[in-house]
């Protein structure tokens, strides 16, 4: 019966060996490059995945060549590691895939029987079961969301009075409208629909992954009005506190002004402080492929068609085009450095100048390759300009945007 039991011990084990080796060599595989040597996002996408790897090939080894203490204590260092990964996303996940790391948290105990059966000395399984337990921690630790480091305006938040008229203003050509959230300019047959105010679409309020912990966040649809000379807007909720006035300059611009008060820290992996749909009105040729888009003319790709993702962002204090290898990922090509950003696309000039003083600089973690969290992104019609996210490599890892009042300044003018 003991031999019995010794052969199911040595299957059980050979098979979490063989599944961790397969399983750590594909995340090594999928992860993002390109991080500082140390840093918490060095560990997690560069060093975590080879190490899952030797230590299954070290359990295979040991099992192979028959050395019961160290299969025990390679066993054990697994279960400490999914004991600590697997239960830490069970306490704190609220998303339908937090149920998933049942499966983990179970093998984790699974895999401490085995070990023990292995080698019953404490010595070879309680101490390599805390060390795994302690890379279990070391992955929650650089999954977390670094500090804010986005930089909100020294302006105090704006407030007024919202007209009775109609949110409509029309100019020499130009129609503009608010809807929802939007703020729609119409110039012929060329289309802007503009979000104008923070539009989080991935948050997690433990900072962590939102793959296990997920909201989006948003303020409600603005309340508008008109007075023939320009629109007045503005929302509240529990994240934010939103005022806007748009007005038609000359015969060609349309201003928006707004401001957004960020009232609590978020922890955010997709999400825009202005984004925008530049396209062609209904009925007027929008069977017609878009428009090529330029930023200070450069030919700006979407990324559409399996193309890699062309964005901008900081490298360092240095703001430029870049274009990834593959998908989104890196290494990163430099396209042209990039002073204050002008987009042309769609019959549009459009610029946000307030965007570059408010997005963060800092190395995203999911990037790599020195890329900043703030980066403006083109994605078929649409244009986002992000302050702080992850949109930009691999992860599901979130980036914290300061509390504060931004202040912000949207032009867009008919070419």
């Amino acid at each position: 019966m003991s031999e019995t039991r010794d052969v199911a011990t040595r299957v059980l084990l050979g098979f979490a060996a063989f599944a961790h080796a397969a399983g750590g060599l594909a995340y090594a595989l999928s992860q993002p490059r390109g991080f500082s040597v140390p840093s918490a996002a060095f560990f997690e996408h560069q060093v975590l995945g080879p190490l899952v790897v030797v230590l299954a090939l070290v359990l295979g080894f040991a099992l192979v060549t028959r050395r019961e203490k160290l299969a025990a204590s390679g066993a054990a260092v697994l279960a400490g590691f999914w004991f600590v990964v697997a239960g830490f996303g069970l306490v704190t996940g609220t998303t339908s895939y937090t149920r998933l790391l049942v499966l983990p948290f179970a093998g984790a105990f699974l895999l401490l029987t085995l070990a023990h059966r292995m080698h019953r000395r404490v010595v070879f399984v309680g101490i390599p079961a805390l060390t795994g337990a302690l890379l279990g921690a070391g992955f929650w630790a650089s999954a977390h969301a670094p500090r804010a480091s986005t930089t909100p305006s020294n302006h105090s938040p704006k407030t007024g009075t919202i007209p009775e008229g109609e949110p409509a203003i029309r100019k020499d050509g130009l129609r503009v409208r608010v809807e929802g959230t939007s703020v729609v300019v119409d110039a012929g047959i060329h289309r802007a629909q503009i979000v104008p105010s923070f539009d989080y679409d991935a948050v997690a309020d433990g900072c962590g992954l939102t793959v296990l912990d997920f909201r989006s966040a948003g303020p409600p649809a603005f309340r508008a009005g008109g007075d023939g000379e320009r629109i007045v807007f503005a929302a509240e909720d529990a994240d934010f506190e939103v005022f806007g006035v748009v007005e038609i300059q000359g015969t060609s611009t349309v201003r928006i002004e707004v401001s957004t008060t960020v009232r609590r820290e978020l922890c955010a992996h997709l999400g825009s402080i202005v984004s925008m749909r530049l396209s062609r009105i209904r009925g007027s040729g929008d069977w017609l492929q878009p428009d090529e888009a330029s930023i200070n003319g450069i030919p700006w790709p979407s990324g559409s068609a399996g193309e890699p993702a062309h964005f901008v962002a900081f490298l360092g204090d240095e703001l430029g085009l870049f274009r990834a290898t593959s998908d989104e990922k890196g290494p990163f090509v430099s396209l042209g450095k990039i002073d204050e950003p002008v987009i042309t696309a769609s019959g549009f000039r459009i610029r946000v100048p307030s965007w570059k003083a408010q997005a963060s600089r800092e190395p995203s973690p999911t990037a790599g390759w020195g890329i900043s969290q703030g980066a403006i992104e083109h994605y078929g019609d649409w244009f986002s300009w992000e302050i702080a996210a992850t949109s930009i490599g691999r992860g599901w890892h979130t980036v914290r945007t300061a509390p504060g009042t931004y202040v912000t300044t949207i032009l867009v003018e008919k070419l």
